[in-house]
């Protein structure tokens, strides 16, 4: 509803309420369960000398007694329900209240004032209808103010939080009785006319105090319950008429405040190991709280990539599955976009359990053993799994080194076994015929320029990641690279060279090598950028580690909350280059969970340029 209508809504309400008449001194029957006045017609009354004396409009007159707007027969009775009517005299005075909830800003815009926001427990016999009435706010101000619960779930027990007083205006159906007049029939009694009408003899009765017996041609009031939709306010709706039009409806309600919420927030959990319980906490929580402190660096620099509300919420596991098992019951869970998990084993098939079973999105930032994602569709497995990032360098292999001979460079040293399986399978199944070159202590020149013809391409594939092996083989490699200028020859790298580069990035470069990894720091502009504003926010600098982990939080930081603002992460969210990982999620076959395929290729060239190619 526009301001503008409704604070001419309020207006109109206002004027009313100081209009109104004092409460008549009038007669009262109980009705159908609701009070109503009566009064009776007098001789040479009008409706509008009627309406006068009952202390109400002529509308409201008409509005229960049709009949009067043909005008009135003397004797006659007209009633009007006892909720037109305060306590005080005034005619809906809970109207000033809903005028007064309202203050004008200096945008000129309207804000509820209210009450001050409370909690309530429900009570035997409450329901979400009980607790709107009592507290005179609106059933949808109760579902958007108590997000976890559903419709249902408001029994006896619930906690649920209320603003009282805020109320405004709604449209409800309400249920009224309107009295018409009907003509007795030759020998009809008040059982029979109460059954010809359907209600009750009772009801009949009460709305003809003067009538001891239905006489043939004189005229009786029969009262009717029509149910129609009306602006209301909740101090003259019955619970039986908030019960009556929210029913069929509530449900879609909920489920449309809840995709609105979901399209105008984004909540996020991140559920770690901490362990700040301890007063020294180990390497691996001081790693996993510079994660958390690289993602709040991320909330900071994305604020204003989104007019969406950023929720964050934040839980130490302390190491302990009692303990994740505790927060995995808190209901917000529940409500999470994303949550990321643990590495542990346990707390992450947990943690992946219950994202399975509430539908909820798990991140899987930091295992790559973990298989979960293979059969739970709510999985992002992060770190590519090794057959994924093998397939990815492969593929880009293929087109960058078609017309190479391929050497492999084997030790027997079977530390990454699948791996180098892996990309020999790949190889050979293409129809190359790679030779062996077999190492045993530091490889000779000799050696390796016997297997080189002149004019040819050669690509060299060490058979493991080993740091022993690179240091068997790089003097070697970079004696070809410079005498056998008549051949053209690569390394093709591991991801654990990463951690070799301090020792022997300029050796890499003379040899010209490719490497391929799961993440890659360049430690350019953006990550200085990055580390000044951990300086800022935290003081110091972050912790070394492979990979960097204020990084790691920063890039997933930033990737969450700039796809999140777009819509959900699927095969159609775009390549995200962070400053160390890079994302980009495809769904696992079968169904499964979604992975990312992102896989960096990084170029040691023999101009000592460092290039990151992202596959």
């Amino acid at each position: 509803m526009k301001i503008k209508h409704l604070i001419s809504i309020i207006l109109l309400i206002a004027v009313a309420a100081v209009n109104a008449q004092a409460q008549p001194d009038l007669p009262v029957k109980l009705i159908n369960g609701t009070r109503y006045y009566y009064y009776e017609v007098q001789n040479k009354d009008n409706l509008q000398m009627a309406a006068r004396a009952m202390g109400v409009s002529t509308d409201d007159v008409v509005r229960y007694n049709p009949w009067a707007a043909q005008g009135l027969e003397k004797k006659q009775l007209l009633f009007v329900p006892a909720s037109l009517f305060t306590a005080s005299g005034r005619q809906t005075q809970a109207a000033a209240k809903v005028e007064n909830a309202f203050s004008h800003t200096d945008a000129g815009t309207v804000a509820i004032t209210g009450s001050k926001p409370t909690t309530y427990v429900l009570q035997p016999g409450d329901n979400i209808y009980t607790v709107a009435k009592r507290f005179n706010v609106t059933v949808e101000g109760l579902l958007n103010t108590n997000r976890r619960l559903a419709p249902e779930q408001y029994v006896e027990g619930q906690t649920v939080h209320v603003t009282p007083n805020t109320a405004l205006p709604f449209y409800c159906e309400t249920a009224s009785v309107r009295f018409d007049l009907y003509k007795v029939q030759d020998g009809e009694s008040f059982y029979a006319i109460a059954r010809k009408h359907g209600i009750s003899q009772d009801d009949l009765q009460a709305a003809n105090p003067d009538v001891k017996k239905p006489k043939k041609g004189k005229n009786i009031v029969v009262p009717r319950t029509v149910v129609e939709q009306r602006l209301v306010e909740m101090n003259n709706v019955s619970v039986d008429d908030l019960e009556r039009y929210y029913t069929p409806r509530i449900h879609q309600i909920y489920e449309q405040l809840q995709a609105d919420r979901r399209n105008n927030e984004i909540n996020l959990a991140i559920v770690l190991p901490f362990q700040l319980h301890k007063s020294t906490p180990p390497h691996q929580a001081m790693l996993y709280t510079d994660f958390y402190k690289g993602f709040l660096l991320a909330l900071d620099s994305a604020r204003l990539a989104t007019d969406k509300q950023i929720n964050l919420r934040v839980y130490d596991t302390q190491h302990n599955l009692n303990v994740t098992d505790s927060i995995l019951l808190l209901p917000e869970l529940k409500n999470m976009d994303i949550i990321i998990a643990p590495s542990e084993p346990q707390q992450l098939q947990r943690i992946n359990r219950f994202g399975g079973d509430n539908g909820v999105s798990i991140f899987n930032c930091f295992s790559t053993k973990n298989e979960d994602y293979k059969t739970n569709p709510y999985v992002y497995q992060v770190n590519p799994p090794t057959p994924v990032m093998i397939q990815r360098v492969m593929s880009w292999f293929d087109g960058q080194f078609a017309d190479y001979q391929v050497i492999y460079l084997d030790d027997n040293d079977n530390s990454d076994t699948d791996m180098f399986n892996l990309i020999k399978s790949h190889i050979e199944q293409g129809g190359k015929l790679p030779a062996t070159l077999k190492v045993n202590g530091d490889l000779s020149f000799d050696n390796l320029s016997n297997l080189m013809n002149p004019g040819s391409k050669y690509v060299f594939i060490p058979s493991s990641s080993s740091k022993n092996l690179l240091k068997h083989v790089v003097k070697a490699l970079k004696q070809a690279k410079e005498e056998r200028f008549d051949c053209d020859m690569v390394l093709l790298g591991y991801p654990e060279y990463v951690l070799y580069l301090k020792d022997y990035q300029t050796d890499l470069q003379d040899i010209d090598t490719y490497l391929f990894s799961r993440f890659f720091n360049a430690k350019g502009f953006r990550t200085r950028d990055v580390e000044a504003l951990y300086s800022k926010w935290f003081s110091g600098t972050p912790l070394t580690s492979v990979p960097n982990m204020t990084l790691f939080g920063f890039d997933t930081g930033l990737y969450l909350i700039k796809s999140l603002a777009e819509g959900n992460i699927d095969e159609s969210t775009p390549l995200h280059r962070g400053v160390q990982n890079s994302f980009r999620f495809e769904r696992d076959a079968d169904g499964g969970g979604m992975v990312n395929q992102a896989v960096d290729v990084v170029h040691f060239s023999t101009d000592h340029k460092i290039t990151t190619l992202v596959q």
